[in-house]
């Protein structure tokens, strides 16, 4: 692979790492999927890829859909078993936040609710409001259609905003207690 290639990966990895925490709600699985993102674009016929930025978030995106899938099939984060990992203030993982949407969108709270959501929801979800993409390129990443896409992010919104309202609202206080508890066990 030639220095301009890796280099092209490299300018988009933050960003790649940012977006696949915020799916996956793990650092080490967000580090994972881009890994295997780099691994795939390696063996990538870079001379048909027009937009390699898109081409990157697209292959993260369906990465971490995989991952979502598979622990959904697996059952492997029971409910009550899984928090998230936080991150540090300034860790670059956490990506863009210029907007209160995003900086929300990685904090402990709204990553557990997004357990609850479909991973094709989940992933549309974080696209819209953590990165801004408008609802084309979004269907374009997800295979979907656009009106798909807006149907998946409003579903999305009001499941999160009903769980912050309702009785299923996630508790930070409680919620990075029993992390804290989780982690000592």
């Amino acid at each position: 692979m030639d220095s301009a290639a890796i280099d092209r990966f490299e300018a988009s990895r933050g960003r790649l790492a940012s977006l696949a925490y915020r799916l996956l709600g793990s650092a080490t699985d967000a580090e994972d999927a881009v890994q295997d993102t780099f691994l795939r674009w390696q063996a990538a016929d870079r001379e048909r890829i027009e937009v390699p930025e898109a081409w990157l978030t697209k292959a993260v995106t369906n990465l971490c859909l995989d991952r979502l899938r598979s622990a959904q099939a697996r059952h492997e984060r029971a409910a009550g078993d899984w928090l998230p990992e936080p991150l540090l203030e300034g860790d670059p993982m956490l990506g863009p936040a210029d907007t209160f949407e995003q900086r929300e969108s990685v904090s402990l709270a709204v990553l557990t609710l997004m357990e609850r959501l479909s991973p094709v929801e989940r992933a549309a979800y974080v696209l819209r409001e953590a990165f801004s993409y408008p609802h084309a390129e979004i269907a374009g990443i997800l295979d979907i259609t656009e009106s798909a896409s807006q149907q998946h992010v409003h579903r999305a919104r009001r499941r999160v905003a009903a769980a912050r309202r309702g009785g299923d609202e996630v508790d930070r206080e409680s919620t990075c207690l029993n992390y804290t508890h989780h982690l000592n066990d």
